[in-house]
């Protein structure tokens, strides 16, 4: 079972267990024995179903010379799933998911091991070893490996002999799986502000802001990334959104988190201090979007238990105007625009308030689950967001689930969104839902309820709510889009990339612009390094312009204009009174065959017909 609660129902008397939906069917209490075993199968069609599962190892954090640690597998749902189980005497399993590889991605294998692949691994320990890896990113092209240990050379065949037939059975199927989302690396790695970067947001095609412990920033992409202006004296920026129909940028930015409001066309100016709103000092939660049928852009501000609206415009003047001011029940977790209502999370429960007249909200969730228990017990946990999927249906987004609920805001679904591991951010676009986690993202289809997507991730970070911008890595934080498969464009001019570019960033005359770019002795040592192989410097070469191909002379004809050039040019300008014919790159004098090292004609056979003399021949 799968989830961080709520994942089914058990018997306290007889050991029983099973899946919420599955509770009508179950047997009359006591269970016979051979039911309580979990069945091993899959299904020939879909995939679905468990179909093995047992104990390996993985390497500790530190790496293979550390030794492994012990984890629960099972390929399940066509995923290969890795369970935290620890040794029992020591410490208690945690049954939190380690690890997601989905066997659907084009790029999954599961691979027997060499020496030189673990070469600080035992060798007694290497008939056990096998290597699973699936793809991360899609441009530029990057994979994800887990070596994994089976108690038995045995048991490693097993392994994989059934993880080959499953990848098979999917191969076979139809219409065969295909990833939701393509990840591509948004910009350069090297830039050193991406470590420290918090959120961001996509200004048009040319620009991106990033929200860092330092600053606000704008990098310029049309100019491969090399302008970066840094925006007004902003300290930890921690929430960025683009209201394009105002002509701003809003930041949620300072220590004790506030609200400042820049122009777009003054973003790359030194005197952009920005706007800010003196109400919304101790902000938690921000939500921008547009009302009255898209037309009119708005801001909402919670402080506390306090929610402040505003409608965004150009000036002269303040460029907010509070249109509503509304109380929360309890501390505001979550703010969010449906429509012209907008959504507040607080106390582990929602609620719908009317942005254009003063009526009732409306509560949404209430009674789902008692708010005193705990997630492990059954409990939803913290507010994260709500998701509009129809005028008569609603998501819930909780820590440890997703709840389906209707207008009226009762339970409209049995079937519940169950996270496989703990949140740490989300995003939505119709009808995928995004989850990221610590070590992984998942796309869910709100429509279905069907877990569709998994990318194996490393410290992952979402940087927008959309949640088409993140960073992930350790040693290398790499800035990534998530960009849908079926999408005409990217959002963005995502420029060339190439790792180990060796740009540094530097200061210009002015405090607030800086290039980033490879120095110029960098330079100089990168064209020594390409001018060291000779395919490279060849292509350095240019080629001919201005080139005219007019007859191809063989290398046999124009003998007589070899030794002297100068004579045959007179000849020919004592002949013909007309205008010269431009001459090819290619009639440079050739050395014939038959001539020596020096150039002079060698020993020509006698018998050889001469062509008569042309225009067109030296």
């Amino acid at each position: 079972m799968l989830g961080l609660g709520r994942q089914g129902l058990g018997c306290d008397a007889c050991g029983y267990f099973c899946h919420s939906a599955c509770a009508p069917q179950a047997p009359p209490c006591p269970v016979p024995p051979d039911l309580l075993r979990t069945a091993l199968g899959v299904h020939p069609d879909t995939g679905t179903g468990t179909a093995y599962e047992g104990f390996l190892s993985v390497p500790r954090p530190s790496g293979v010379r550390r030794g492994w640690q012990r984890v629960f597998a099972a390929l399940s749902d066509s995923r290969l799933l890795l369970f935290d189980a620890p040794d029992a005497r020591l410490s208690p399993a945690s049954g939190a998911l380690l690890q997601a590889l989905d066997l659907r991605d084009p790029q999954f294998s599961a691979t027997p091991v060499l020496a030189s692949d673990v070469i600080h691994a035992q060798s007694r320990d290497l008939p056990r070893i096998f290597r699973v890896t699936a793809s991360q990113l899609t441009v530029p092209p990057t994979t994800c490996t887990v070596l994994l240990l089976a108690e038995s050379e045995a048991e490693r065949e097993r392994w994989l002999q059934v993880l080959g037939e499953l990848q098979r059975l999917l191969a076979d199927s139809r219409p065969r799986p295909r990833p939701v989302y393509i990840l591509k690396e948004a910009y350069d790695n090297g830039l050193p502000l991406l470590p420290h970067t918090l959120c961001a947001a996509v200004i048009d095609t040319e620009r991106l802001a990033l929200g860092t412990e330092e600053g606000l920033y704008v990098i310029h992409l049309h100019s491969h990334g090399t302008d970066i202006f840094q925006v007004g004296e902003c300290r930890r920026v921690q929430r960025l959104a683009v209201s394009p129909t105002a002509g701003l940028l809003v930041a949620l930015c300072g220590r004790g988190p506030s609200v400042r409001l820049f122009p777009l066309a003054e973003l790359e100016s030194a005197e952009a201090a920005g706007a800010k709103i003196p109400e919304s000092r101790g902000c938690q939660a921000l939500a921008a979007g547009r009302i009255l049928q898209a037309r009119t852009p708005v801001i909402c501000v919670a402080v506390k238990r306090q929610v402040l609206c505003y409608q965004l415009g150009p000036g002269p003047g303040p460029w907010q105007r509070r249109i509503r001011e509304l109380q929360a029940p309890a501390p505001v977790q979550s703010l969010g625009l449906l429509g012209d209502r907008l959504c507040v999370g607080a106390a582990g429960a929602f609620a719908l308030y009317p942005l254009l007249n003063e009526a009732t909200p409306l509560a949404l969730g209430a009674g789902l689950g008692p708010e005193e228990l705990p997630p492990s017990r059954g409990g939803l946990g913290e507010a994260l967001g709500a998701v509009e999927l129809s005028l008569s249906e609603f998501l819930l987004l909780f820590t440890t689930a997703g709840v389906y609920v209707d207008s009226a805001g009762r339970k409209s679904r049995g079937h519940e969104l169950l996270w496989p591991a703990a949140p740490t951010g989300w995003g939505y676009a119709a009808p995928y839902l995004t989850v990221f986690s610590e070590n992984s993202m998942d796309v869910f289809d709100v429509r279905r309820a069907e877990w569709v997507q998994t990318v194996p991730l490393k410290k992952v970070r979402p940087l927008n709510p959309e949640g088409s911008l993140f960073l992930y890595g350790t040693e290398k934080v790499r800035l990534t889009y998530l960009r849908n498969r079926l999408a005409e464009k990217d959002e963005f001019d995502i420029p060339d990339l190439t790792d180990n570019s060796r740009r540094q960033l530097f200061r210009a005359k002015s405090k607030r612009r800086f290039f980033f770019r490879v120095s110029e002795e960098q330079r100089q040592q990168q064209r020594r390094e390409m001018l060291k192989d000779p395919f490279v410097r060849s292509k350095l070469i240019s080629p001919p312009t201005n080139f005219n191909h007019l007859v191809h002379v063989g290398p046999t004809a124009g003998k007589a204009g070899a030794r002297d050039h100068q004579a045959p040019e007179k000849a020919r300008g004592a002949r013909s009174s007309g205008p010269q014919r431009p001459h090819s790159f290619s009639e440079a004098p050739r050395r014939p065959a038959s001539m020596g090292s020096a150039g002079f004609p060698g020993d020509a056979d006698p018998t050889e017909k001469r062509k008569p003399w042309t225009s067109l021949q030296r």
